[in-house]
């Protein structure tokens, strides 16, 4: 069984709705109690308040499905505080008859925790499960239209919540599908994130790669070594589950009208990595490549599409339909349009366009024809990425080292497979070789290095 299908099939033993039914008595003098604590909380600290809840339709309070909901609620906040240097001065985490709750005095400004738990709320998909009432401290309460937000939507419609909760609108069976349904969403954009950041961490440390940063040298490369690129990495990490989530969200949208939305949010996580590497661009081709594919896994899972890298592949390709149209409009002057402009080459953009085919036709099978040799991963991964060396207009190379450098980068790439396919005992030797003489021709293949992490993210994601 595949890592996807294995994810898959423990969703719904480990997400069961099954519990015991609270009585009315007991949800009212739940009520009551949380109420009074808070209450409690307000006068003695004189400080704001934040008191956690899950939402919860039904008689049932306590349940699996529930209780992941108000941990990962719990989970967010700590890195919430963090982020906001801010420190609990008091703190009550309980379980009662009536469901879970949290509660927690803090010294900051009502109306700014207010405006970030809302965050929190609308970009993740169980955010909608969660509910945070902040009392400042006067112990008034913070709504959302004080700073400026609207109702709070439905589950299902997406109208006014209270509203349809007031009429009965829709029954707890589709309530409790529309809950479980979003927490689906929420853990395939961990379980996926965990395989990109899997999949860029191989990628840094395979060693060696030519002209290249790896666990050995830095390559052809100045400003940058393996750290930078950890740092990096570490900091990309929480972004991929949010592009996974943005596919999901965005899935009846027509698929020329999510780029948009991605980009936005490449942009944040650019602006992530810059901050976490002090300016060096690492990874943000990988942004580009792992944003479109973990956005059309949210995507393929929303429509209940066949879940495999063909299917992902296509749907990114419809994405990014016309995208290498850009290239001949941008008032920005960049390599990549440059070099469009000179030589015709595409490079990124085009290979997204097509639905990553150098990956779904070359690197991919190839990968996975080494491995059935029984050859060793690391080995089988240098090997594929001089298959993509051998067989991709590399912007970077030719940024690089001109359309000679590439033309000289591609043939070296061939003849080095082609050495090996007799001498395989020979590959560290020959690559560092290679490595050699693209660090005195600064030549350096970023785009292959991040088509190689795509195509071990395939292999891993499901298999």
């Amino acid at each position: 069984m595949s890592g996807f299908s294995r994810f898959h099939a423990s969703l719904t033993n480990a997400l069961s709705q099954q519990g015991d039914s609270v009585s009315l008595m007991a949800l009212l003098d739940g009520k009551e109690q949380r109420a009074r604590l808070q209450r409690e909380l307000c006068q003695q600290y004189r400080q704001t308040l934040l008191s956690v809840t899950v939402i919860a339709p039904g008689a049932v309070k306590r349940n699996p499905l529930l209780s992941y909901v108000f941990k990962q609620a719990l989970r967010r906040l700590n890195s919430l505080f963090k982020q906001l240097n801010v420190k609990p001065t008091k703190s009550i985490i309980r379980s009662i008859e009536s469901g879970d709750e949290a509660f927690f005095v803090l010294p900051i400004d009502a109306q700014r925790l207010k405006q970030e738990t809302i965050i929190l709320e609308e970009t993740s998909p169980i955010g909608r499960l969660w509910d945070f009432d902040i009392f400042n401290s006067n112990g008034d309460l913070i709504a959302r239209n004080d700073l400026g937000y609207p109702p709070r939507d439905c589950l299902i419609c997406g109208e006014n919540a209270k509203s349809c909760a007031r009429s009965r609108q829709h029954s707890l069976s589709e309530l409790q599908n529309a809950m479980f349904q979003r927490v689906v969403q929420h853990q395939l954009g961990l379980f996926t994130a965990k395989k990109v950041r899997r999949a860029l961490w191989k990628e840094a440390n395979l060693t060696p790669k030519p002209g290249l940063v790896d666990r050995d040298n830095n390559g052809s490369h100045q400003d940058m070594d393996l750290h930078t690129f950890i740092k990096s990495i570490n900091a990309l990490t929480s972004y991929w589950q949010r592009f996974v989530w943005l596919g999901c969200r965005t899935a009846s949208f027509p698929s020329q009208q999510v780029l948009p939305h991605l980009r936005k949010l490449g942009l944040e996580a650019e602006q992530a990595m810059f901050k976490a590497t002090q300016g060096v661009n690492t990874h943000k081709g990988g942004i580009f490549a792992f944003g479109l594919t973990c956005a059309a896994i949210g995507r393929c899972w929303t429509l209940e599409q066949a879940m495999n890298s063909t299917q992902i592949c296509m749907i990114v390709a419809d994405f990014c339909c016309g995208i290498s149209q850009e290239l001949n409009e941008s008032d920005e002057l960049t390599a990549g349009v440059r070099i469009f402009q000179r030589y015709g080459i595409k490079g990124a953009r085009g290979e997204a366009e097509l639905g990553f085919p150098l990956v779904r036709d070359c690197s991919l099978p190839y990968l996975q024809q080494q491995l059935n040799q029984h050859i060793p991963l690391n080995q089988a991964l240098l090997k594929t990425l001089l298959m993509l060396f051998a067989n991709n207009q590399d912007s970077n190379v030719i940024h690089r080292g001109g359309i000679e450098g590439l033309a000289w980068f591609q043939d070296r790439a061939k003849q080095t497979l082609s050495y090996l396919s007799l001498y395989p005992e020979r590959l560290v030797r020959e690559l560092t070789s290679f490595n050699q003489e693209c660090v005195e021709k600064n030549i350096s293949a970023g785009g292959c290095a991040d088509l190689l992490a795509l195509t071990y993210f395939f292999f891993i994601f499901f298999n």
